[in-house]
C-alpha cells in the first residue's frame, strides 16, 4: 500500500472514523472544497465526497468493481453481493433481490406493512410522548423486511442484530499495517452472525424442500431445477440485505420527520396531505442520508479522479451523503425543502451496486408516516430532549423524542 497517493491538505491525513462520525456535514463540506477524492489514511481508502466523483465511481464498471473492503469481508464473509460481479453478481442479486421487488412489494405493503404499524401505534396510544426510534420506527422497519425474508424473529431479536452488525460494519479503523485498530469491535457483530447462520440452517432443515417457502426461494429462484445454490454461498448476501433492510426504512422514517420539523408550515402540509408525503421522503433521504459513507468500489486499473492518483487495488468510499448536500447539484442543500425541484439523489447508490431495498424502503417510511401522522395530528418535536444526529458510515438520529398530544 502506497502512503503518498494526492496533494490533499495535511489536516485530511489526521481524520479519524470518530471524527467522521461526530461532524459529518462540515468535514464533507470542507472535502467537497479542498480534496473532494481524498486517501484518508485511517480507513486505508479513498474518500469521494462529490456528487460527480460518486456518480463516476458507481457507474464507472470498467475501472471498479463491487463495493468489498475488508471490514465487510471480516464482518460478512465471502462471497457477497457488494462485492461480487458477473455471473456470480446477478446470481447473488437474484437470490436477495426477489423478496423485495416490486411485485413483492405490493403485496407486502397492502398484507404485512400496514397492520404491523397499526399494532404498533396502538401501542403509544395514551401516551403524551414516545422516543419513535425505538419504540416505532425502528421496530416497524425490522419488522417489514423479516416478513419480506420469510424470519419468524421477534422485533427486539432483529433489532439487536441490526445494531450488532451495525457496529461491526462501522469498526473500520486500521493501523498503518493494514490490521483492525479495535479487534475486539467485532465481539456483537460475531455473534449477530452466528445466531443468524444458526436460524436460517434451522430453517433450511424445516422448510427448505418445502415449495415457496422463503428458503426456498432465496436457494432456488433463477437457478435450474436441481440445482440450487448452497447456504454457505448466499449466507454473506443475506446478512448485508438485513444490515442495510434493518437500517435503512427505520433511519429514512427518522431523516424525514426531523427535516418536515425543521419548518412546521411544510410539516402541517404533509399531514393534511399523505399525497405529498413520497416528495417529502425523496427529499428526505436527500437532506440526511441514511447511509451517508458506507457504499465502495475497489479499483481495478490506476485512474485519476479529480486530482486523485488512485492505485489498481485501491477501495473508494462513496459518501453519497456529502453528495447530496453538494451546491454544485443541489440549492442550498443544507436546508430541507419539500418543493425542491426533482433531481436525482443518491441515497441508494448507482449502477449494479445499487441498493436491492430502493422499491420497499420508501414504501415502509410512506405507511409509517401517513398512519403516525393519521393517529397523531398533534405529534411534534420533544423541545426538552432534541435529536442529536451522528455517524458516518450510517447517519441519522438513534433516538427521537416527541410529544405525543
Amino acid at each position: 500500500m502506497t502512503t503518498i497517493r494526492t496533494a490533499e491538505p495535511a489536516w485530511v491525513s489526521e481524520l479519524t472514523v470518530q471524527d467522521l462520525a461526530g461532524d459529518a456535514d462540515a468535514i464533507a463540506a470542507r472535502l467537497r472544497a479542498e480534496a473532494p477524492v481524498a486517501w484518508i489514511p485511517k480507513i486505508g481508502g479513498w474518500l469521494a465526497t462529490t456528487y460527480s466523483a460518486c456518480r463516476r465511481v458507481a457507474q464507472d464498471d470498467r475501472t471498479f468493481r463491487g463495493g468489498t473492503s475488508q471490514v465487510h469481508e471480516r464482518v460478512y464473509g465471502t462471497p457477497h453481493v457488494l462485492g461480487a460481479d458477473g455471473d456470480l453478481h446477478s446470481d447473488l442479486r437474484e437470490a436477495v433481490g426477489s423478496p423485495v421487488g416490486a411485485r413483492a412489494v405490493r403485496d407486502l405493503v397492502s398484507h404485512k406493512v400496514g397492520p404491523a404499524a397499526h399494532r404498533y401505534l396502538e401501542s403509544l396510544r395514551g401516551r403524551d410522548r414516545a422516543e419513535l426510534m425505538a419504540d416505532y420506527f425502528e421496530p416497524l422497519s425490522v419488522r417489514s423486511v423479516a416478513d419480506a425474508y420469510g424470519f419468524d424473529v421477534d422485533a427486539d431479536t432483529l433489532r439487536r442484530w441490526f445494531h450488532d452488525l451495525s457496529v461491526g460494519t462501522q469498526n473500520m479503523a486500521v493501523n498503518p499495517d493494514g490490521t483492525f485498530a479495535n479487534p475486539e469491535g467485532f465481539r456483537g457483530a460475531d455473534t449477530a452472525r452466528e445466531e443468524i447462520t444458526e436460524y436460517l440452517q434451522d430453517l433450511e432443515r424445516r422448510e427448505g424442500a418445502s415449495d415457496g417457502s422463503p428458503i426456498h426461494r432465496m436457494l432456488n429462484s433463477g437457478r435450474a431445477a436441481g440445482d440450487p445454490r448452497t447456504l454457505d454461498t448466499v449466507l454473506p448476501s443475506v446478512l448485508i440485505v438485513l444490515m442495510g433492510g434493518l437500517q435503512e426504512p427505520g433511519h429514512a422514517c427518522g431523516s424525514t420527520l426531523l427535516g418536515l420539523a425543521t419548518d412546521p408550515a411544510q410539516m402541517a402540509r404533509v399531514m393534511a396531505d399523505p399525497a405529498l408525503l413520497p416528495r417529502a421522503i425523496t427529499e428526505g433521504m436527500r437532506w440526511l442520508s441514511p447511509l451517508y459513507g458506507g457504499a465502495s468500489r475497489v479499483c481495478v486499473e490506476d485512474v485519476e479522479i479529480d486530482g486523485a492518483r488512485i492505485r489498481r487495488g485501491d477501495t473508494v468510499w462513496m459518501a453519497y451523503g456529502s453528495a447530496n448536500r453538494d451546491p454544485a447539484e443541489f440549492t442550498e442543500p443544507d436546508r430541507y425543502d419539500l418543493d425542491r425541484p426533482a433531481h436525482a439523489h443518491l441515497a441508494f447508490g448507482l449502477g449494479r451496486h445499487a441498493c436491492a431495498g430502493s422499491a420497499l424502503a420508501p414504501q415502509i417510511v410512506r405507511v409509517a408516516l401517513q398512519e403516525l401522522f393519521a393517529a397523531f395530528p398533534d405529534l411534534r418535536l420533544d423541545e426538552t430532549r432534541p435529536p442529536r444526529i451522528e455517524g458516518w458510515f450510517f447517519r441519522g438520529a438513534p433516538e427521537i423524542h416527541v410529544r405525543l398530544s
